[in-house]
């Protein structure tokens, strides 16, 4: 398994935001995992996601540090790695090291993300309708109906 370390500094956002940036699509079909209570919380400490057509496709979040806050991102895919600690690296203003400490630049991990247009995944998140969830509407999506 490929590992990188995130240092958050912000509350995460809905997880349900990574699988619309990890698969590009609000409604895609996968399988998550984790500790997100109520559904809508922003301070989830566990995370798995994994395509229900792309054995392939999948990422383990975890924390693994209180102070600072570290998460470990898992996945025997490097490529999906790099997507998903840039993400939450950007989603937080956090940061990201190699396991052995080395810093890693945002700008250099684009390369290292294989076949994944970044700006359109992030277009696409950054506009998910799981943004719009709270605990209120934990379920904007059904409003769409």
């Amino acid at each position: 398994m490929f590992k990188l370390i995130v240092t958050v500094n912000l509350k995460r956002p809905d997880f349900r935001v990574f699988g619309s940036y990890f698969f590009g699509d609000d409604f895609y079909n996968y399988d998550s995992e984790g500790d997100a209570f109520p559904v809508t919380s922003k301070d989830w400490t566990e995370l798995y996601m994994c395509s229900r057509q792309n054995n392939n496709l999948f990422f383990e979040i975890i924390k693994i540090k209180d102070k600072p806050l570290l998460f470990e991102i898992e996945s025997c895919n490097e490529e999906n790695v790099y997507r998903v600690a840039y993400f939450l690296a950007r989603e937080t203003n956090g940061f990201v090291k190699k396991e052995n400490g080395d810093d890693i630049i945002l700008e250099s991990m684009f390369n290292k993300m294989g076949d994944f247009n970044l700006q359109e995944r992030l277009k696409i998140a950054d506009s998910s309708i799981w943004r719009k969830a709270s605990e209120e509407n934990p379920y904007p999506n059904l409003e769409l109906k």
